[in-house]
């Protein structure tokens, strides 16, 4: 295999990588953070009234300087008060919305 296609190869591992990482939705992600988190948590951006429990989404968003694996992998542990478990693609895509809050 000749230096290009040793590259390509590359690239198109690291994007197949990326994709995975990302691979939730983020309007369904949305709608189950809506659904679930916000009962502790304030899951939209901006300037907030209310007083959340627990971390506001773009305050978790920066502390996982976005690293999606480890918020997925973080959101279907063990979860400090919370009486519900994720499965594997709703924290996917809890945490694609997630990742648009992080700035």
């Amino acid at each position: 295999m000749d230096h290009f296609h040793k590259a390509a190869a590359c690239c198109l591992a690291l994007i197949g990588a990326t994709s995975a990482a990302f691979g939730g939705d983020v309007e369904r992600g949305k709608r189950l953070a809506q659904l679930r988190c916000a009962a502790c948590h304030i899951i939209g951006p901006g300037p907030q009234n209310e007083v959340a429990e627990s971390p506001p989404f773009e305050v978790i968003g920066r502390k996982w300087s976005f690293n999606a694996d480890a918020l997925v992998f973080a959101l279907v542990g063990p979860h400090r008060k919370m009486n519900f478990g994720l499965t594997r693609p709703e924290a996917d895509d809890v945490a694609a919305y997630i990742a648009t809050l992080a700035k």
